[in-house]
């Protein structure tokens, strides 16, 4: 809990005009966290956690059109949405910042009040990138900017050998973390991109923009508080509770026996820098046919409400005992494993909080916003490290074993309905505590040395759902020979034609995508700069995307296609029972193994 300095006022999430022109609010336990955890890296001179949100928009452009021209209506569209954007979604223009008079972090929005600050807003936020044979993906992954405010690069890809009536723009969002989250990022470029539409086909009658005279205001999000409407002070229960949840009492297991388990994590280059280099990131994709076979093995085969997520996950701790299978916890420091020791994979579950939300704030009106909760206990999963299973009923036995505990855990947080929710602003100021951040480093007086490399480095997972439910792929611009390719004449979508020899589909397929502005390749990450890694698992257009951020001072590339390759063996052998050997090419080949362009 906070101790504000005497005489000051207790937290105030609403916002208020404090200025002429100027908002300003106390940001909320959340928001701190992420403000305080920018602090704590800042001397690397990076930003831990700094959002980047990746949209890829085509057009084919009909032959009776002129591909510059529309070329043209489209960067010209993007501007205009973007400013649109930040009249219905202004907090994506706030600021945090630490106030040293009140001893509190802060948020502040400032208007527009003339053109001249307008095009400057612009100038600033919405920055043109002009590559050469390297794409949105590419770009993002190539250490790009981390500005202090959300920005949006437009990248224009110039490939040679390219179809000239064929337009590319991809969207690269920068924002910290403080301003908005994952979900709420695809909620973001979604909503962008829909705006770009409707002003390439209403043209002048959409570029209107409205005045930035403080009436946006009205739009500010607030914070996940204020929202999910939690009462300033728990009730007794949640108090309670939330006390035994900090206590971090031992597992049962360990009172039992005089060998606790030790703490597995990701390998890493112990020799290495000190201080975190590049954040990247990697991905690799299932195709339909692939995520369809793990979906009817979920349904015909697991316990209801097994989901992906819990499937891979169950593989990530699998894969980090493999990995520890050497009779030696990952830290370089650690003593050796006694016959009956165990291991144990410790992570934590970030849940999307926007359905806990009242009305309006749980819909994308507010996807500018850090709506989301840790749980008040860890995930902890205990296994042998030494005796590892040899048949395929045993290593079957046990992912089903793992999988089981996984499961519980996301369905305790997820039926905790009474409490959790409540209680994630106290666990998120449990995490700002401590991370012990000094008042001298917030407010800038000092800076503390980067935290080192960590001796149990951790390996999280992140769930973006169907990002089809988020993100629409077709966009009509209103030219000539747009007919809404959502679907062809026989009723299937594309990505159900996927991979079909038929000619006379594909015809079908490019005719009717000609003039219409199609979404490609949407995903988001947060900048790495611990040595542990982050998987984020989405789908889109049939397809589930599995990708891995991670800093490259302590991790190679190599090493993490290695790390994704292991976690798909350990999902298809579990799903082919042991049939198929992904190593030989079993079934996922066609997809193959995808860096950045």
């Amino acid at each position: 809990m906070r101790v504000l300095k005497a005489g000051l006022k207790s937290d105030d999430y609403t916002w208020r005009q404090t200025r002429p022109g100027i908002w300003q609010r106390d940001a909320d336990e959340a928001e701190v966290f992420y403000s305080t955890l920018a602090k704590l890296y800042e001397g690397s001179g990076r930003m831990q956690f700094a959002i980047t949100g990746h949209i890829s928009l085509t057009i084919k452009v009909p032959q009776d059109e002129d591909p510059e021209v529309v070329s043209k209506r489209l960067d010209e569209s993007l501007r205009i949405a973007w400013l649109r954007q930040r009249y219905e979604t202004p907090t994506i223009a706030s600021k945090a910042h630490y106030d040293a008079l009140d001893g509190k972090w802060k948020k502040s929005y400032r208007t527009i009040p003339d053109d001249a600050s307008a095009k400057a807003w612009l100038e600033k936020t919405f920055r043109v990138v002009v590559t050469t044979n390297q794409g949105g993906e590419a770009w993002g992954n190539s250490d790009p900017p981390a500005p202090h405010v959300a920005t949006l690069f437009v990248v224009c890809p110039v490939f040679e050998k390219r179809d000239p009536s064929t337009i590319r723009r991809d969207l690269v969002l920068r924002s910290p973390h403080d301003i908005i989250d994952g979900i709420g990022t695809l909620h973001f470029l979604n909503s962008l991109v829909t705006k770009t539409a409707q002003a390439f086909r209403e043209g002048d009658f959409f570029r209107s923009v409205p005045v930035f005279d403080g009436s946006e205001a009205s739009n500010l999000s607030p914070p996940y508080r204020v929202a999910a409407n939690i009462p300033f002070v728990p009730t007794p229960e949640q108090q309670a509770r939330l006390d035994d949840a900090l206590k971090s009492a031992p597992k049962p297991d360990d009172q039992a026996s005089e060998l606790a388990p030790v703490e597995i994590g990701i390998p890493y280059n112990t020799q290495g820098p000190l201080l975190p280099a590049q954040s990247r990131r990697f991905s690799v994709f299932w195709s339909q046919e692939q995520l369809s076979a793990l979906t009817t093995h979920l349904k015909t085969h697991c316990h209801p409400g097994t989901t992906v997520t819990h499937v891979f996950h169950a593989a990530i701790a699998l894969v980090l005992r493999s990995l520890n299978n050497d009779g030696h916890s990952t830290s370089a420091n650690a003593t050796p494993l006694v016959p009956e020791q165990k291991v144990r994979y410790t992570n934590y579950l970030l849940r999307n909080e926007r359905p806990s939300c009242i009305p309006p704030y749980h819909s994308p009106a507010h996807c500018v916003s850090v709506y989301h909760s840790l749980p008040a206990t860890k995930l902890q999963i205990d296994m042998a490290p030494s005796v590892l299973p040899q048949t395929m009923n045993d290593r079957r036995a046990e992912f089903e074993s793992i999988l089981a505990q996984i499961r519980e855990f996301y369905t305790a947080v997820k039926d905790d309905e009474q409490h959790h929710a409540l209680l994630a602003p106290a666990i998120w100021a449990e995490w700002t505590r401590q991370l012990g951040v000094p008042e001298q480093v917030l407010n800038g007086e000092e800076q503390m040395d980067v935290p080192r490399p960590k001796e149990v480095p951790s390996v999280s997972i992140s769930s973006l759902g169907v990002v089809d439910k988020i993100v629409k792929k077709w966009h009509s611009l209103g030219l000539s020979g747009s007919e809404g390719p959502e679907k062809s004449s026989s009723g299937e979508s594309k990505s159900k034609r996927e991979g079909s020899k038929e000619g006379g589909e594909e015809e079908e397929y490019e005719k009717r995508r000609e003039g219409t502005l199609e979404v490609r390749w949407p995903w988001v990450t947060g900048d790495e700069l611990s040595n542990g890694l982050g998987v984020f698992l989405g789908t889109f257009d049939g397809r589930l995307e599995i990708s891995c951020v991670y800093n490259e001072a302590w991790h190679s590339e190599a090493e993490v296609k290695d790390f994704l390759s292991s976690l798909d063996f350990y999902v298809q052998e579990w799903i082919e029972g042991g049939l198929m050997n992904p190593y030989d090419g079993g079934g996922w080949e066609p997809e193959g193994w995808r860096g950045f362009r």
